[in-house]
This record gives structure tokens, sequence and C-alpha cells, in this order.
């Protein structure tokens, strides 16, 4: 509540020369998880998108961005600014990034270990459109081994 939140900051502001509404944030914290308390924190005093497209077009922007940028350094730059952008559109859509990116990777692994079995051969020795022929079968076997239940 708003009101937790002013006494933990008055009491951070005792102790703490910092009286960001960012302050205490642990740095220690994993990537994802630290700048989903960021930016909760920043919202909570009105710095924020009004709605999920906020930071969907912000992801947009950041693309377009990585993709005109000029050397490593800006391309590493740019792209941490899109994937800071993913966890606030997570955040909007109330999906938990750390979450989502684990069971994506789940499912990436599931599916590789399909395409390995399926390929008769070494994956180094098929052609990208041979590889992506044997991801969508991949997809289309677990998908029928394992369906959504909604």
């Amino acid at each position: 509540s708003p009101g937790w939140e002013a006494i933990k900051a008055a009491e951070r502001s005792g102790r703490n020369p910092d009286a960001s509404a960012l302050a205490g944030v642990a740095r220690a914290l994993p990537a994802l998880k630290r700048a989903e308390k960021i930016q909760a924190r920043a919202a909570r005093v009105g710095f924020d998108w009004p709605d999920a497209s906020g930071p969907r077009a912000k992801i947009a922007e950041e693309l377009a961005e990585l993709d005109s940028a000029g050397d490593a350094a800006e391309r590493a730059a740019e792209l941490g600014d899109l994937l800071f952008a993913a966890v606030n559109l997570a955040r909007h859509l109330g999906i938990d990034p750390e979450t989502a990116l684990r069971n994506a990777t789940d499912r990436f692994e599931q599916r590789f270990r399909v395409v390995e079995e399926s390929a008769g051969k070494s994956l180094s020795e098929l052609d990208i459109d041979q590889l992506e022929a044997l991801w969508q079968q991949a997809k289309r076997q677990l998908r029928e081994e394992a369906p959504l239940h909604t």
C-alpha cells in the first residue's frame, strides 16, 4: 500500500541520504527481478505507462535502435534497453518475467531434444530450412502430446 511505501521510504531516508523512490532495491538481485522492482517503484510515484500499449511500443522502438546501433557497445546497451522494456511489458500483463523465461527455456530445450532425435544426423549437416521444418514438427509433436488446457 502507499502508506507502507511511505513508511519504508521514511525509514530509508533516516539511515540513508538517498531519498529516491528507487533507493534500497538491491543490486545483488537477479537482473529480471531487479528490473521489475525498479519499474514497480517508479510506477508507485506515477512514472509509468497507463497500459500495456506503452511498453509494447517501447519494445518496437528499442528493436529499431538495436538494428541501427553502430558498434558492439551500442548494441549491448540497446539490447539491455530491449530486455528492460520486455520486463516492463510483463509487469503490465501481470506475468512474472523470471517464470516466463524459465518456461520458454524449458520449451526450447524440449523442442531442441526432439529435433536432435528426429534429425538422424548431426544438426550441423542440415540447412536452415531443414532445421526449421524439424523445429515445426517438434512443436506440433509436443503440442499433441501435452495439449494446453484452458
